[in-house]
């Protein structure tokens, strides 16, 4: 019989996985991106169930297909993005008060491990979980605090699972490529253009879109719009905000080039964003 002395010796005393919200993505719809963002209060927990796609968080960028499970700690920057022109399909979970003895609030997985793994012969058991978490996250109080018991099982299970060789990302070799990176992390939303980038990091302009692109696959002003597109969608999910006032938030004072970028990198307008995606979504809108 486990005490809870036995849980404490897993987790910090006092805490324990909670579900925020639950979003099942299905295999084959319209593909509608969600370009690089990150979480500052959750972390979150994916299992792929069908297709093939690419994983990119921070530096790092990883093949998924059926049965990876993947992971995103807190305060990283990542995106999802299928292979093909339709939704590779996952479960998503956001997740607080995630809190292993030894690891950071809400970090899921040490710093320098895969942040994919696969599941292997457990992936019949993690797509059952999955699929009842979801399903029961949506039900009355009993079943929701059932997804919730489950949902820390869940967790248990992925945490457990073997490390793999970290891919050997181009991004890490260049220096220059990551430091351009910050600096757009870190301005993206100002007034930011190509020459302002190269000359805060002393190189030519040409020689600043040669490496970028070279290592990232975008060249730099792809890489601040897909980073203001990102911020966009998560303020039009987590609040009731319109596109005009998210416009500005992100670094754009014309809504209607606002407006044609969401729906050039997306798919769809913002507004038809907020609508398609919450209508998916089990818990809280919270995703900041």
């Amino acid at each position: 019989m486990y005490s809870l002395s036995t849980l404490n010796e897993v987790f910090e005393p006092g805490y324990f996985p909670t579900l925020v919200y639950s979003a099942k993505q299905e295999y084959g719809k319209q593909r509608h991106d969600r370009p690089m963002h990150k979480h500052d209060s959750l972390c979150e927990l994916l299992l792929c169930y069908r297709g093939f796609g690419t994983y990119q968080v921070e530096s790092h960028s990883y093949t998924i297909q059926r049965g990876s499970v993947i992971f995103g700690n807190v305060g990283e920057l990542h995106e999802v993005v299928s292979d093909y022109e339709t939704e590779i399909g996952t479960y998503c979970f956001g997740i607080q008060n995630v809190y292993f003895r030894g690891l950071p609030l809400n970090t899921l997985i040490p710093e320098g491990s895969s942040h994919v793994r696969n599941s292997g012969s457990l992936f019949p058991l993690f797509e059952s979980m999955c699929e009842q978490v979801d399903r029961l996250y949506a039900g009355n109080v009993q079943e929701r605090l059932t997804a919730q018991l489950m949902l820390g099982s869940l967790v248990l299970l992925a945490h457990r699972l073997p490390d793999e060789p970290r891919p050997r990302g181009s991004v890490t070799n260049s220096q220059l490529a990551i430091r351009a990176k910050e600096y757009i992390d870190a301005h993206y939303t100002e007034d930011i253009t190509l020459e302002s980038i190269s000359e805060a990091l002393g190189c030519s302009v040409p020689y600043l879109s040669h490496v970028f692109k070279d290592v990232s696959g975008y060249s730099p002003i792809q890489y601040v719009i897909r980073r203001r597109i990102g911020l966009a969608q998560t303020w039009l999910i987590s609040s009731d905000l319109s596109a005009t006032q998210i416009a500005i938030m992100v670094g754009y004072d014309n809504t209607n080039y606002f407006n044609t970028l969401f729906k050039r990198t997306v798919g769809v307008s913002p507004i038809q964003y907020r609508k398609q995606y919450l209508e998916s979504l089990r818990g809280k809108r919270d995703q900041k």
